[in-house]
């Protein structure tokens, strides 16, 4: 899987652009936002929209 362009920081739903991805998933992430660094508090944008019911 190719590295995702930003993913979306889950406590502030910010696009995060400050992250290592590695084998499908992310092994760093900062958000400038909020100071957000648990990794497993960030989701690929594709993902976020799922997951909220987005899509148009």
């Amino acid at each position: 899987m190719a590295s995702p362009e930003y993913l979306i920081c889950l406590n502030c739903e910010t696009p995060c652009y400050t992250f290592e991805w590695e084998e499908g998933e992310a092994t760093e992430a900062t958000c400038l936002v909020c100071g957000n660094d648990e990794t497993d508090q960030f989701m690929r944008d594709e993902d976020f929209e799922s997951m909220i019911g987005g899509g148009h």
